[in-house]
C-alpha cells in the first residue's frame, strides 16, 4: 500500500499524520506562532515512530489554505522540499474542506458550512456536501472571503441547513441573522487534524491528479478581500 505523509499548519495549530501499510498515526499541537519549530521535531518522531524514510513515500500532502500566510508557507514550504530530495508528487488539500471532512468523520455532518475568521473583519467560508459513493465532502461552492456580518443573499450559498465548524464560530455574534438562521449545529473549537486531509488527497492521488514540487500554489483568498455582491460580480462579468 502506497505511504503519504500530510503537514497542516494553516490555523494556531500544527499537524502532521502519516499514513503507512494502511494505518494512519499523527500529532497535533496547539501552539501559535510555534509551527516553524514544531514541524520538524514532530516529523521525526512521527517517521521512527513508522519505521519508515521520506524516500519511502509515495507523496507528500499539505494544507493549500486559506488560512495563516505564515502557516501555509510553512506546511508548503516543508512539503516542497520533501517533494524534491525524494523526487516525489504532491497533493494540495483545501484547509475549509479538510474542516468539513473532519467533521463528517467526527461526528457524522453531512451538510457543513467550514467557518474561519480571516482576520479584517472578515471570514474564510466554505460550504459542503457529502457524496455518498466516495464518502468524500464536496464543495457547493468555491471556497471565499467575505465580511462578517455579511447577509447570505450576496452569497452563492445552497440554502438549507448545516453544521458549522471553524474558529470562525467566535464571531457568532457578529454575523448576521440570516447566516446564523442557516447553523444548526456548530463547533467552534474544532482543532484541524493533518489526518482529515489523507482521503481528499488520496483520492486525488487515485486519480493522478499530483504536483510536481515546483508547481504547488497556495489558496489565499486575500485578493478577493475587496469583496463583491453577487449581483455586483454579474456585472464586472458584462464589461
Amino acid at each position: 500500500m502506497a505511504n503519504f505523509l500530510a503537514i497542516e499548519a494553516a490555523s494556531d495549530s500544527c499537524s502532521v499524520a502519516l499514513s503507512c501499510s494502511g494505518k494512519i498515526i499523527s500529532r497535533v499541537e496547539a501552539a501559535p506562532r510555534m509551527h516553524s519549530r514544531l514541524l520538524y521535531p514532530m516529523l521525526n518522531g512521527l517517521m521512527s515512530e513508522a519505521g519508515i524514510r521520506p524516500n519511502q513515500l509515495d507523496a507528500v500532502i499539505f494544507g493549500k489554505g486559506p488560512g495563516s500566510f505564515t502557516g501555509l508557507r510553512i506546511a508548503a514550504s516543508t512539503a516542497q522540499g520533501i517533494g524534491f530530495a525524494c523526487d516525489i508528487p504532491l497533493l494540495g488539500v483545501s484547509t475549509l474542506q479538510a474542516m468539513a471532512q473532519q467533521a463528517f468523520i467526527e461526528q457524522q455532518h453531512t451538510a457543513v458550512m467550514s467557518i474561519m475568521d480571516a482576520r479584517m473583519n472578515e471570514l474564510y467560508l466554505g460550504q459542503y456536501s457529502l457524496d455518498d459513493t466516495t464518502q468524500l465532502m464536496t464543495p457547493l461552492m468555491d471556497d471565499l472571503i467575505c465580511p462578517i456580518n455579511v447577509q447570505t443573499n450576496t452569497l452563492p450559498l445552497t440554502s438549507g441547513e448545516f453544521a458549522a465548524c471553524g474558529h470562525g464560530l467566535k464571531l457568532w455574534d457578529d454575523f448576521d441573522e440570516s447566516l446564523r438562521a442557516m447553523i444548526q449545529d456548530k463547533d467552534a473549537e474544532q482543532i484541524l487534524k493533518a489526518d482529515s486531509l489523507m482521503p481528499l488527497a488520496i483520492s486525488q492521488f487515485e486519480q493522478n491528479d499530483v504536483l510536481a514540487p515546483e508547481n504547488i500554489e497556495l489558496v489565499y483568498l486575500r485578493e478577493q478581500s475587496h469583496w463583491k455582491t453577487i449581483k455586483q460580480q454579474k456585472q464586472d462579468n458584462k464589461r
